[in-house]
């Protein structure tokens, strides 16, 4: 049986988790930021007009605030193959340190995130920034509108 764990949520995951936890609480990573540097064939667009979505990318002095959230042992396991099915397009699981807003709470907790690299083939970090514009106002997938 896996163990519990904390997932840190930056994107879709905050206001559609689709999974089951015991705590969610808000805070940060710190040395990453938000970019629409991730094609998504599979949810926001199609094989032929992928559309956008965020990945997290290594910033030195970056902060990505998000929420977290603790999955409990019982829930572990399917979580995360339901997560890895989810993420499948280029993320992969990465442990990571959550900063709770409220350090009285929890302070640091070691989290797992799922974020999408340029070890991938749907990674387009050089894309001018008008085009992303373009493609997350026009694209549409299974999960609806970009």
């Amino acid at each position: 049986m896996a163990e519990s764990f904390w997932l840190f949520a930056y994107g879709s995951l905050i206001w559609r988790p689709n999974l089951p936890f015991q705590r969610r609480l808000r805070g940060f990573l710190d040395g990453y930021e938000r970019r629409f540097w991730q094609l998504s064939p599979d949810h926001r667009g199609d094989a032929d007009n992928p559309g956008r979505v965020v990945t997290l990318c290594p910033v030195e002095g970056g902060r990505c605030w998000g929420v977290a959230y603790e999955v409990s042992e019982t829930d572990a396991s399917t979580v995360l193959e339901q997560l890895d099915q989810r993420e499948a397009a280029g993320y992969v699981r990465v442990p990571v340190t959550f900063h709770a807003k409220d350090r009285a709470l929890s302070g640091a907790l070691p989290a797992v995130v799922y974020l999408a690299g340029p070890d991938n083939e749907n990674y387009r970090p050089d894309t001018p920034l008008s085009e992303i514009a373009r493609t997350v106002r026009t694209s549409v997938g299974p999960s609806g509108h970009n």
